[in-house]
């Protein structure tokens, strides 16, 4: 049993790790630098990623009903954390632009990109429709929080609901999961080349995004702050118990929501693990920087917890199987 849950563990995380280790190579190498990793993110984010999760759904119809109690974990695990990060961040982070930073390094993970990785390298095809379906609902609920927490930390302004609705509805990763659901619910027929050149596109997504992930990972970023020492010991404070909750704390609040109060089967069980475990989003950076906050603060948070998700994923997907849970 030990050997079986060890061997699960690696077959799920190792895949993903040596992919990140080949972009970091290849960065080191010279053979990858900004502009590509710039350039292929934006390809993959706008076009091959949508694409993979479109083709899953079309390909393989299933009962999205019956995914309620999966999203239904994600949400309730998000929501708590988000407002317990924000109470938090009110009452000991002293520096008001420092606490959306706080809070979304906390709740916002990488679900796009890594979780869904995850998912397949651990259950596969079957996995692919449950885990598009929970992305594209955590993807709506991200967004929006993170627009809010920012908006109170970093402007002086209201929040624009019309702006938000906008960039909801033009996120490409929502407008490809719902363009399958439409015509996997109503059994539209799609030409055959259609369907080769998405599986085309489907099949470079997670490569791709992974090898820039790693290339993009620059580990000097975990420097000195350029502010006064008050502010230093603080942004230093934040990034190390942000990198705490989002790898630790929310892995353990969703895997107890899901299995003592929604008492989820293993496989949804192990997805929302998956999910819950992976480092910050890289999206998050953008946005800390295009609101005129710390974006070295923001940026030092993804690297932490990318560097630390790669132990602690592996750990609790060992420890799961021990327990037979997933």
């Amino acid at each position: 049993m030990f050997l079986q849950s060890l061997q699960f563990s690696l077959s799920v995380t190792l895949p993903t790790i040596l992919m990140l280790l080949l972009g970091i190579v290849l960065r080191r190498r010279r053979m990858l630098d900004d502009h590509f990793c710039h350039v292929a993110s934006k390809l993959v984010f706008n076009i091959a990623l949508p694409a993979l999760l479109f083709i899953n759904i079309v390909k393989q119809p299933a009962d999205y009903s019956s995914q309620i109690w999966l999203v239904g974990a994600g949400f309730l695990s998000t929501f708590i954390i988000y407002f317990s990060s924000e109470w938090l961040a009110i009452r000991y982070i002293r520096d008001k632009s420092y606490r959306g930073i706080f809070v979304q390094g906390i709740f916002r993970g990488n679900s796009g990109i890594l979780g869904l990785a995850l998912c397949i390298n651990a259950y596969g095809a079957m996995a692919t429709v449950p885990a598009s379906v929970y992305t594209a609902c955590i993807t709506l609920l991200f967004n929006v929080l993170a627009v809010i927490t920012l908006t109170n930390s970093l402007s002086t302004g209201k929040l624009s609901l019309p702006r938000m609705v906008k960039s909801l509805m033009t996120n490409p990763l929502i407008i490809g999961i719902v363009l399958g659901l439409i015509v996997s619910k109503f059994d539209i027929p799609l030409p055959r080349s259609i369907l080769r050149t998405g599986d085309y596109l489907a099949n470079i997504a997670l490569p791709i995004a992974l090898i820039c992930a790693g290339a993009s990972l620059d580990f000097k970023q975990l420097k000195r702050f350029k502010n006064n020492q008050e502010n230093q010991t603080q942004a230093n404070s934040i990034v190390w118990w942000a990198s705490f909750g989002r790898l630790i704390v929310s892995p353990l609040l969703t895997i107890f929501i899901g299995k003592f109060i929604l008492n989820l089967d293993p496989m949804p069980l192990g997805i929302l693990f998956l999910m819950s475990s992976t480092p910050v989003a890289s999206a998050s950076y953008a946005m800390v920087r295009n609101f005129g906050g710390d974006a070295t603060a923001s940026a030092n948070i993804i690297a932490v917890t990318m560097l630390g998700y790669m132990f602690t994923s592996s750990f609790g997907i060992f420890i799961l199987k021990q327990l037979q849970w997933i």
